[in-house]
């Protein structure tokens, strides 16, 4: 059993409803890393296999969508890490995930992995294109996931 299976049935046993795109194929996964320019690591993978984007808890997890490369808005994570990367918001080694809902951001940042060997999740201030400035706060994609999840369904 994966970590997405066991998330998934927590979300399933909560009181709110996930809404999902879809999973995507290997192939489409591909295309998205080759559009963005890196590597996606294994643990966000088996998200977008799963469930594509997210939405749950009021929180929305950015990934592939049914309109896929040509999507012009979240959550598609290629335009929102493009959008993110053109106005100074992330560097060229970071995927944007998630918006934190009051200005930072949360991104993969394949430029810096955990000891496990996943890239880490870091936020971001309004204040990245000045100061480029990263702060780490999760060890893999799917801690993060794991963690805001479980906060949400704490909230609901």
């Amino acid at each position: 059993m994966t970590y997405i299976d066991i998330i998934e049935n927590e979300m399933n046993l909560s009181s709110d409803e996930p809404a999902f795109s879809g999973g995507a194929s290997d192939e489409v996964i591909a295309e998205f890393e080759k559009a963005l320019g890196v590597q996606f690591p294994a643990s966000y993978k088996l998200f977008l296999k799963k469930f594509g984007a997210l939405s749950f808890g009021g929180n929305t997890y950015y990934g592939i969508t049914k309109s896929g490369l040509t999507a012009a808005e979240v959550p598609c994570v290629c335009f929102a890490t493009k959008f993110a990367r053109d106005a100074g918001d992330a560097d060229p080694k970071m995927i944007v995930v998630k918006a934190s809902g009051y200005g930072p951001l949360f991104s993969i940042d394949t430029s810096q992995l955990s000891p496990s060997g996943e890239a880490v999740v870091v936020l971001t201030e309004l204040a990245f294109k000045r100061d480029a400035a990263k702060e780490v706060m999760y060890e893999s994609f799917e801690a993060f996931f794991c963690d805001t999840v479980r906060t949400s369904i704490a909230e609901l």
